[in-house]
């Protein structure tokens, strides 16, 4: 189990004091003497009440990991970095039964408990049968946690090449249910509004903005004025983000070290407990972190893949009109941590300008630059493969797809979604169009945010199609329809094997196939214009492949659209 490289997660707004009264300094050496005992000790199999075998020790600013056999004990340090204090006894109590009560819903496997290290005149040891109050003394705490293998989490199984899409949708799956089951803000409280939000991120801009490592390439990029911009667009937004319930208790410290794969799971643990404004936070910008970690990572389709499956999960399509300035609020937070992980400049050299900050910072860089998003609508009778075809689509290219059939069964965002067939009411000609109008409205909220949007229906009406190319004209945005194709054998095949196989959103059966085919619009000479044919007889893995999309992404340069 190892120490969170986040522990140094975004400082607060407040101020560090100019310096230390005398009996705050007595009160930190006195702290430093006694971790150095407590750390002697837990370095010893003896002071552990189970087998413990070679202790491997793990330390970061503000914490040490031990691990002793099955087991894992996290020590907070007697640090204080102004963003958070430990040089008190009580508040490092506080927060191990803070760490155990808030990761639970997370990660309730893994954490055990919250233990006293206590001390007699011989030596330290762990355990609340501490034996005799007036011979021992509690001198600190420490978490427990059940050990893991440290090749299981995310960054590791990253590095060495063994993360894989099941591990993203896991990881996709988790985040979704957290962030459904979790405690809304109370509403007397700043958490997650507009003003808080800005004083954050200009607290973790103002030390890139000094240190010479950074502040060039921040200044360069003109980072600031465009947080200030940002905020000035979208803090009513966010305002209304929090009153309708979007700001959650998160785990709010979302990177690829503080998750692991545990069975067919994706566990998080290591939440934010030191800072209430850093977890009270919206569901948004937890999101945004594991998103700009995977993405910091040069896994942009790791990325792309979360984001889509977050979404298909949640509905939370409002959200990504934040999602920007969440990610480049994020980079900034962990370009700093890794600056001051660095040290000061001085003593870094010139041989280490780059602690590992670059690649955060280039990204919070990249949210500043303009996007031109497009239009993408599917075409095809059901069983035609564009909703494997589109949603890999969206996985290679970070476009956002908007399926008909999830929405159709989709009461509200983070509601959980009813996979069982409709009555034949959801499929009247009025069920379909306010379908088709909802669809067009969720199409508006992704263009808007600055999102390429893949809707995926079947679009056999002219009259669907004209209303989501009257869209594109309106905001200006380029639109081009993919018709996916496939025989007619073929077709006929994939409905009954969809019907045979595991539930998915999808109603459609051979009778609808047959509906279809008898009454659907061709496509007129102005659509086909537009229209790009792809034919779904190819191996599935084709449609993860750059090439097969070549013609599209032709299409969308000539239309100085972006992928």
């Amino acid at each position: 189990m190892p120490a969170s490289p986040t522990d140094l997660n975004a400082p607060s707004a407040r101020p560090a004091p100019s310096g230390p009264p005398q009996h705050a300094r007595n009160r930190r050496r006195a702290a430093r003497r006694h971790l150095r005992a407590v750390d002697a000790a837990l370095r010893r199999a003896s002071t552990y009440a189970h087998p413990a075998g070679r202790i491997v020790r793990i330390e970061t600013h503000i914490s040490i990991v031990y691990l002793a056999g099955r087991f894992a004990y996290k020590l907070m340090k007697p640090v204080d970095f102004g963003f958070v204090d430990f040089t008190r006894l009580a508040t490092r109590r506080r927060c191990c039964d803070a760490e155990i009560r808030l990761n639970r819903p997370f990660a309730g496997s893994i954490y055990v408990d919250a233990l006293p290290v206590v001390r007699d005149a011989r030596r330290c040891r762990l355990g609340r049968d501490a034996g005799g109050a007036a011979r021992v003394r509690v001198v600190d705490y420490a978490v427990k946690m059940r050990r893991f293998e440290q090749r299981m989490l995310f960054s590791n199984l990253l590095a060495n090449g063994e993360l894989h899409a099941a591990d993203i949708d896991a990881a996709a799956a988790q985040l979704a249910a957290s962030h459904r089951r979790a405690r809304r803000a109370p509403a007397t409280r700043p958490f997650g509004s507009a003003a808080l939000l800005r004083g954050q991120v200009l607290a973790a801009l103002a030390p890139l903005e000094r240190d010479p490592r950074t502040a060039d390439a921040v200044r360069q990029a003109g980072l600031r004025a465009w947080c200030e911009r940002q905020f000035a667009r979208l803090g009513a937004f966010l305002d209304a983000r929090r009153a309708n319930g979007f700001v959650r208790a998160c785990h709010g410290d979302l990177h690829l070290d503080n998750i692991v794969r545990h069975g067919r799971h994706a566990l998080m643990f290591d939440c934010i407990e030191f800072d209430d404004a850093l977890r009270w936070i919206d569901v948004a910008s937890d999101t945004a972190f594991l998103l700009m970690d995977l993405r910091a990572h040069g896994r942009a389709d790791f990325a792309n893949r979360l984001l889509g499956r977050y979404l298909e999960a949640t509905g939370d399509y409002d959200g990504l009109a934040a999602l920007r300035l969440y990610v480049a609020y994020r980079a900034l937070v962990r370009a700093l941590v890794a600056v001051l992980k660095a040290g000061p400049p001085a003593a870094a050299g010139a041989d280490a300008r780059d602690g590992g900050h670059g690649a955060y910072l280039a990204l919070a860089i990249e949210q500043t630059r303009p996007r031109k998003p497009s239009l993408l609508l599917c075409h095809g009778f059901s069983g035609s493969g564009k909703s494997v075809a589109s949603r890999a689509l969206a996985d290679l290219t970070g476009a956002i797809r908007l399926s008909s059939d999830t929405e159709r069964k989709r009461a509200r965002p983070f509601e959980p979604l009813d996979l069982n067939a409709l009555p034949s009411d959801a499929y009247t000609p009025a069920a379909i169009d306010a379908l088709y109008s909802r669809l067009a409205g969720l199409a508006r909220t992704v263009l808007d945010a600055g999102h390429t949007v893949i809707v995926d229906a079947t679009f056999l009406k002219r009259a669907q199609r004209e209303r989501f190319i009257a869209l594109a004209s309106r905001l200006g945005v380029p639109l081009q329809i993919l018709d996916f194709h496939a025989d007619p054998a073929r077709l006929a095949e994939r409905v009954r094997a969809r019907a045979l196989g595991p539930r998915d959103a999808s109603d459609a059966g051979e009778a609808v196939l047959a509906a279809q085919q008898a009454s659907a619009d061709p496509l007129c000479a102005d659509e086909l214009a537009s229209t790009i044919g792809f034919d779904t007889g190819v191996p599935l893995d084709a449609f993860a492949n750059a090439a097969y999309w070549l013609p599209l992404f032709e299409r969308m340069n000539d239309d100085d659209g972006t992928r």
